[in-house]
């Protein structure tokens, strides 16, 4: 039975899948995959603009922040104008990913107690936005001010990629996907059931690009790669 979206592509991982391959191995399997899916991205571009994605997940646990971090980095790493904004209020992680100093973030511009300018950061060439803290989280996210520095950061970047919260568990996931150009929904290679991604799928407004399968065993063509790096 096939999947109910197209499969942008499968992501390795080894023991320790919270690593940010794009920056700690940019050679491995995993790394590759991520230029892959940046890749199929593109293509998909050249119908129709794809300037903000949003990344979800069916549900927590699935590698949904780790790979909008990693596919960010790999973008910026490409060269590009890319800036990675954490939307999950309720439980950011961004910020101990990439090892940042605390700031503020989303939640204090929205909340109208910080300016955009003051809340953005810089690794290794990537413009990150954090969650921040939220006074009151329900109401920044149903806030009319939420849109307005995503559009600001629409007109500044050529790549906005909103790391949202999951699709089936919060509404939050629903609300950003309709204000970007694609989505990307990651599940967890033999562990999230079928059914559940349909669920997801249908919850998720119609510029759904794929499924990104996290943790899949490796593939066939990873001692290929291991060998080309090494120049065997």
């Amino acid at each position: 039975m096939s999947l109910p979206a197209e499969n942008l592509g499968s992501i390795v991982h080894g023991r320790d899948e919270t690593r940010l391959v794009a920056l700690a191995a940019p050679e491995s399997v995993a790394a590759e995959q991520y230029r892959v899916l940046l890749g199929r991205i593109d293509r998909a571009a050249l119908a129709r603009p794809l300037r903000t994605i949003v990344i979800t997940s069916c549900a927590r646990g699935e590698g949904r922040t780790v790979t909008a971090t990693n596919l960010a980095l790999t973008a910026a790493r490409d060269g590009r104008e890319v800036v990675l904004v954490e939307c999950d209020l309720r439980r950011p992680s961004v910020a101990g990913l990439l090892d940042l100093a605390p700031r503020p973030g989303l939640a204090e511009v929205v909340e109208g107690r910080a300016e955009l300018p003051q809340a953005l950061t810089r690794v290794d060439g990537l413009t990150v936005l954090c969650a921040g803290e939220a006074g009151d989280i329900p109401a920044v996210v149903r806030s009319p001010r939420l849109p307005t520095p995503l559009d600001t950061l629409r007109a500044s970047f050529s790549l906005v990629i909103l790391d949202a919260p999951p699709a089936l568990t919060l509404s939050d996931a629903g609300r950003l996907a309709s204000t970007a150009d694609g989505i990307v929904l990651v599940v967890r290679a033999g562990e999230t059931p079928r059914d559940v991604v349909r669920m997801a799928v249908d919850a998720l407004p119609d510029r759904l690009l794929g499924i990104v399968l996290n943790g899949v065993a490796e593939p066939g063509y990873a001692r290929y790669l291991r060998n080309e790096a090494i120049g065997l």
